[in-house]
């Protein structure tokens, strides 16, 4: 027999992935004595420290990333075959989780399940989105494979993530033609003007406001949304100026629905990276299509 109790297993695989015993216990429907007297037990069973409990959650220790790599393989797996057996088919399912930024557009997004998809069809890609610390967190629990954002924690945490810069992508200030002051000369015509910025972790807003002030504009912020296609939306009915990738509003300066209020970039740029786990991923097919990308993917935008 083994002298593993895999219920305790499962236990902890589940407390690191909800991060912290209190969480755990609302996806178990144990009670919190319950469930720290399992970890407890399995600790001493393995005679390792496993987790770290402080009052901000659970942290594994270096043994413990070991021992939770095995889990998450094994249930990771264990899930899969639980979800073919419901669906009365029974083939090996290959699922990559794609998480990104809120305020990175869909059709970046899009852009890198297509180039998955290119690189294996059989992949089922698995998209969500969070905010950068969210998404560094699931990371870090291996509950997501690989996170689109635009801000580069993998430089603050090197010895968990590796990334790689996809694109840097010049931004413009844009609004409805109204919105162009006649006599008014860029950045000045910004003055007053209702504002749609991205939230305040966003560093493109940062930049975009910084520039602002620094050239003496008096900023008016309409609203702050963490989606950058809803400013989009926003922009086009009229409620003032966005700043927004070439991408996004091509077609609607073609169309005349906007203009841009330069026409020179103004040297603020959004960094995307593709950032994933240093460990080695259960899944071959996974694994394999997370190497091409970052080894390859450049997302490409029009100018």
């Amino acid at each position: 027999m083994l002298p593993i109790n895999f219920n305790q297993l499962y236990y902890f695989w589940i407390i690191t992935k909800a991060g912290s015993i209190t969480a755990a216990t609302r996806q178990l429907l144990l009670n919190q004595s319950t469930l720290s007297q399992q970890l407890k037990e399995i600790e001493t069973s393995m005679g390792r420290r496993l987790l770290v409990r402080s009052r901000h959650g659970v942290t594994l220790t270096e043994e413990g990333k070991v021992v939770f790599e095995y889990c998450d393989r094994m249930y990771l797996q264990a899930e899969e075959l639980a979800a073919q057996l419901k669906s009365g088919k029974i083939s090996k399912i290959s699922l990559l989780r794609l998480g990104f930024c809120r305020s990175v557009s869909r059709e970046k997004v899009l852009s890198v399940e297509r180039a998955v998809k290119a690189v294996d069809p059989g992949i089922t890609v698995k998209i969500f989105s969070g905010t950068g610390e969210e998404l560094e967190d699931k990371l870090r629990r291996r509950s997501c494979d690989m996170v689109i954002s635009n801000i580069d924690f993998a430089a603050a945490q090197a010895m968990d993530f590796r990334a790689r810069l996809i694109a840097s992508i010049p931004h413009y200030f844009v609004a409805a033609p109204q919105f162009k002051k006649q006599g008014k000369a860029f950045p000045q015509m910004l003055s007053g003007m209702p504002l749609m910025v991205h939230s305040q972790e966003d560093p493109i807003r940062r930049a975009g406001e910084d520039y602002l002030r620094r050239n003496g504009v008096v900023l008016n912020v309409h609203a702050e949304v963490e989606d950058s296609d809803l400013i989009l939306t926003m922009v086009l009915r009229g409620e003032g100026a966005g700043f927004l990738a070439p991408s996004a509003i091509k077609k609607h300066i073609e169309t005349g629905r906007l203009v841009k209020l330069h026409e020179r970039p103004i040297g603020i740029n959004e960094n995307l990276w593709l950032v994933c786990g240093k460990y080695n991923y259960s899944n071959e097919r996974v694994q394999k299509a997370i190497n091409a990308l970052m080894e390859q993917f450049k997302f490409a935008y029009p100018g």
